[in-house]
């Protein structure tokens, strides 16, 4: 995690908030300890003296504050440093607790569902995976993944009713109240309620989102462009693609959670790229399609010309639709994310970055993604913990606070 980036840290009191604390004394109290959280979150230890430079708030409020915060449970206090002139007592330096609370990121994936439980830093816990073979009705679906759920928190010790936010990822459409409005590659998967569904599960609400949009956050918190903003991240999956907008250094959702749907935008020659054997890299193919795939992308490796076309013109198709966003949203990179842009690594990344110099602004940069598999994953905790509640969430007691498992 980026030390000191604001989406990695407890949200801070708004204008409202502040209108109120004028006037409540323990609104007043929440917003400071909140304000003192947010400059503990941001580094690695403080001393009182630091929390009050950082916060702007008198030593004394400070020195309050933490008393309530360490019997809270939300801070400990870590070994002291000396006082530079050598005499007096050594400052107390004071450090966020990530172990005392939990939060869920659940990817439900065509072939899978997986859930993971990570602290409040976002470190993984523990990920526990349930596949999903065939095509399972909605229900098979739904249980299978609760089972994932189960799993991962009887894993790490703790109750559903324990866990601090939650945040689901799945292919589709997401509209704004959290349901898939529309979703072919899954079987009755369009018009399922998530956020409904999984509400009484949990003491929090539970954020859906679609699963590039979630990637693309992974990607501004720990990728290969971290705080980029302006970005498209392109899913490159096989049959199914979908694309994950940054614009202002926020992810760009659109009329009801539409945007970056690329499958349904024909005029790009997108499409284009399922007619390439290479789409058989794609996680979902077949075995037959799968093994000629990996045939190709071999012998591109060793330079057979006949393989390198194959990968030229897939980079061609993948580079004009790309080109064709580019002049739309001026993105500041473009990063080639998914199954496929993962097996093909370089090999493509710096064939399609090559056209795209030519045709695309001039500003526009192409990564390949450093995420891996987990992106969506990542992308779910990371907003997991966005949302969660500092100031009505109660710090889990010592005995219920989760560790690494071993595996996970």
């Amino acid at each position: 995690m980026a030390q000191g980036d604001m989406r990695d840290r407890p949200r801070h009191a708004g204008a409202g908030d502040r209108q109120m604390t004028a006037l409540d004394p323990r609104a007043m109290r929440l917003a400071n300890a909140e304000t003192v959280l947010r400059a503990l979150y941001g580094a690695d230890a403080l001393s009182q003296a630091a929390i009050a430079t950082a916060t702007g708030l008198s030593r004394r409020t400070v020195e309050l504050i933490l008393v309530d915060l360490e019997a809270e449970g939300w801070v400990r206090v870590r070994s002291t440093e000396p006082h530079a002139s050598g005499r007096g007592r050594p400052a107390r330096q004071y450090a966020f607790r990530s172990e005392v609370g939990v939060v869920l990121g659940i990817d439900i994936a065509h072939d899978r569902s997986t859930v993971a439980a990570a602290d409040l830093r976002g470190r993984t816990l523990h990920t526990a995976v349930v596949p999903m073979p065939g095509e399972p009705e909605r229900a098979e679906r739904l249980a299978g993944t609760r089972r994932a759920v189960a799993e991962a928190l009887r894993a790490v010790g703790v109750r559903p009713g324990q866990v601090g936010s939650v945040s689901v990822a799945t292919p589709g459409n997401v509209n704004d109240k959290g349901a898939v409005d529309v979703e072919l590659s899954m079987h009755g998967w369009t018009g399922v309620r998530l956020a409904e569904e999984f509400a009484p599960d949990f003491a929090v609400p539970v954020h859906v989102e679609n699963n590039a949009k979630l990637a693309v956050l992974a990607e501004l918190w720990e990728g290969a462009t971290p705080g980029a903003d302006h970005l498209l991240w392109l899913m490159l999956e096989g049959q199914y693609n979908g694309m994950g907008i940054v614009m202002d250094g926020v992810p760009y959702r659109g009329v009801d959670g539409a945007a970056g749907e690329i499958f349904w935008a024909k005029g790009l020659g997108l499409d284009a790229l399922t007619a390439s054997p290479l789409i058989g890299l794609g996680r979902l193919e077949p075995e037959e399609r799968r093994a000629e795939a990996t045939a190709i992308l071999e012998r591109a490796e060793r330079g057979d010309p006949a393989a390198l076309s194959e990968v030229d013109s897939f980079a061609d198709v993948l580079a004009r639709g790309l080109s064709a966003l580019s002049w739309v949203f001026a993105p500041r990179y473009v990063v080639l994310g998914g199954w496929l842009a993962w097996a093909l690594g370089d090999l493509l990344a710096t064939r399609v970055a090559a056209r795209m110099a030519r045709n695309a602004p001039p500003f526009v940069a192409v990564r390949r993604s450093t995420l891996g598999p987990d992106a969506v994953v990542r992308g779910a905790i990371r907003a997991a913990l966005d949302r969660y509640e500092w100031t009505a969430a109660r710090p889990l007691a010592p005995e219920r606070r989760p560790s690494p498992v071993d595996g996970g």
